[in-house]
C-alpha cells in the first residue's frame, strides 16, 4: 500500500513541512531520505540556483572558495524553532573545499579542526572518537561530541552532535546532526537517515 505523501505549508515564508521524500542535489551528487516530518530551514539560495545551471568541476571550486569554503545544501529542523521551547534536533548538510587527497592526511586535519572546538566550549568532549565508516561506496569519518551551548537569552543547552564527513573529488560533504543529550534522543533516527544517503558516480 502506497504511502500518501502530504506537503504543508506554514505561512512563515522560509520554512516549510512536508511528508517523507527524497531529497536531491543534482549539481554535487548528492540524495538523502528526508525525515517525516521535520521542517525545512531557510536553506542557501546559491545551492538552488547551481542546479540551474551547467557548472564544470573547476567553475564548481571557485564558487565554493568564494564562499567561504563551504556552501549550504540542506538544513531541517525536527519542531519550528520559531515556536520550540527548547533546543531543536537538527540536520545540517554543507559542502565544503578539501585542501588534501590523502585519506589519512585528510582526516588528521579533519580531527584537528574538531578539537579547535576545546577553545569555544569548556566541557567539549568527544562521545565517540573519529572512525573510518563507508558512506554509500565512500570511506568517511564519523565522531560525536557533546558540550554545553549557551543561547544570548541566557539559557544552556547539553548539545550532542554526531559529525558525518564523506571526501568526495575536490570537496568533501560534512553532516553535522544534533540533538539534546538531556532531552529528546534522535540516535535512531538519525543512523537511519544515514544508511539512505547516495552520491553519483560522475
Amino acid at each position: 500500500m502506497m504511502k500518501k505523501i502530504i506537503i504543508a505549508l506554514v505561512l512563515l515564508g522560509t520554512i516549510t513541512t512536508f511528508g517523507q521524500r527524497r531529497f536531491e542535489n543534482k549539481t554535487f551528487g548528492f540524495s538523502m531520505e528526508e525525515p517525516m516530518g521535520w521542517i525545512w530551514g531557510n536553506n542557501d539560495d546559491l545551492a538552488r540556483n547551481l542546479e540551474q545551471l551547467d557548472i564544470d568541476e573547476e567553475k564548481l571550486l571557485k564558487i565554493i572558495k568564494e564562499h567561504e569554503g563551504s556552501v549550504l545544501i540542506l538544513s531541517l529542523y525536527k519542531y519550528d524553532p520559531l515556536t520550540y521551547r527548547g533546543l531543536v534536533p537538527a540536520i545540517q548538510i554543507n559542502v565544503r573545499e578539501r585542501n588534501n587527497e590523502d585519506f589519512n592526511t585528510f582526516k588528521s586535519d579533519i580531527i584537528k579542526s574538531a578539537r579547535s572546538f576545546n577553545g569555544l566550549y569548556d566541557d567539549f568532549e568527544f562521545i565517540e572518537e573519529p572512525k573510518n565508516v563507508k558512506i554509500s561506496h565512500i570511506k568517511s569519518i564519523f565522531f560525536a561530541t557533546k558540550f554545553t551551548m549557551r543561547t544570548d537569552n541566557g539559557l544552556t543547552h547539553r548539545v550532542r552532535s554526531r559529525i558525518y564527513v564523506i571526501p568526495w573529488k575536490h570537496y568533501y560533504f560534512q553532516i553535522n546532526m544534533t540533538d539534546d543529550l538531556m532531552g529528546e534522543d534522535c540516535s535512531r533516527e538519525f543512523l537511519k537517515l544515514i544508511k539512505t544517503i547516495k552520491i553519483k558516480r560522475k
